[in-house]
């Protein structure tokens, strides 16, 4: 007998293990080249900060579901009901209805505040306190023997232009027996220096609000003070050498009133008050030294309006 070739068993067996190398080999391939695509393949999901992997599309919440969720600014769906109380609130002026536009103003100001709604109550709420018409607060005084418009305004707690300009009056005279209109409520003042805004308040509502500058870098201190002195046409102090530049002269910053304000509790504040200003683009800003700056047409308004001993409260 021949002999046999020299390795372990037949050709037949041989031929059948190659078959199962040459298949492993191929399943093998096919592994690594499923498992390089899914490693390397572009449109894979990325993970997030946190080590989570979002949640692939098809699993993403319905619209529906997505529709009900509240909308970010709960004010939008608002508006248009604010603009048509604008709107309402226009045509009672037109109208010479100045009591029921107050009244309109007022409620759509009461929640949450619309700047065109704003102005508009300022506008009527002054047009109102200067005229012969009459609004919450006001009524009438009989002038009697010995009084004067100095005297009255002290019983009010008013300013004497206050009551000149509500009895259309040209001088300080008076006659006895005649009936003034006078203003007996109480105005109080609140600046925010976030928003750089002074709001003039009657008996705790909005009176009117004026656009101010507050101190550079936070300096106006957030305080509550008290007005204690009034001047027109102020000469201002320069603190740099102490010289006195009189009203009128470029350098002298102070505009056309200057309405000094102290704290009871906090004495060693000096030097602080609301003034006017000739530097229009320094409103709206943190412009000052510390003062509230507020244009001239409007501190000399503000002027006439409120007496000694108002409380101005200053809020960051």
């Amino acid at each position: 007998m021949a002999n046999r070739p020299i390795y372990a068993g037949s050709y037949q067996n041989h031929r059948r293990s190659r078959v199962k190398v040459i298949f492993i080999i191929i399943v093998l391939v096919h592994v690594f080249a499923v498992g390089a695509y899914m490693l390397f393949r572009p449109d894979k999901p990325e993970a997030h900060a946190d080590g989570e992997t979002p949640a692939p599309e098809s699993l993403a919440p319905a619209p529906a579901a997505v529709e009900t969720v509240p909308p970010a600014i709960a004010t939008t769906a608002s508006l248009p009901e604010t603009r048509a109380m604008v709107a309402d609130a226009r045509s009672a002026i037109e109208a010479g209805q100045l009591a029921d536009a107050q009244a309109i103003l007022a409620k759509s100001t009461a929640g949450q505040p619309d700047p065109e709604a704003i102005k508009l109550l300022g506008e009527v709420n002054m047009k109102l306190l200067k005229s012969p018409l009459m609004m919450q607060d006001k009524e009438y005084y009989v002038i009697q023997s010995g009084d004067y418009l100095q005297k009255i305004a002290k019983k009010y707690n008013t300013t004497v232009a206050l009551l000149k300009t509500m009895n259309g009056l040209e001088s300080d005279t008076i006659r006895l027996g005649d009936r003034l209109l006078v203003f007996n409520g109480n105005f109080s003042i609140l600046v925010s220096k976030s928003r750089n805004e002074l709001d003039l308040m009657h008996g705790g509502t909005l009176f009117k609000r004026y656009r101010v500058g507050t101190g550079k870098f936070g300096k106006t201190p957030a305080v509550e003070f008290t007005l204690v002195d009034k001047i027109v046409e102020p000469p201002w102090t320069r603190p740099t050498d102490n010289r006195q530049i009189e009203y009128g002269d470029p350098e002298n910053v102070l505009g056309s009133r200057w309405m000094a304000i102290k704290s009871i509790d906090h004495p060693e504040l000096t030097g602080f008050g609301i003034h006017g200003t000739w530097e229009r683009d320094s409103i709206g800003k943190q412009s000052s030294a510390g003062c509230i700056r507020m244009l001239n047409e409007d501190v000399e308004e503000l002027f006439d309006l409120v007496p000694r001993k108002t409380s101005v409260t200053i809020s960051e």
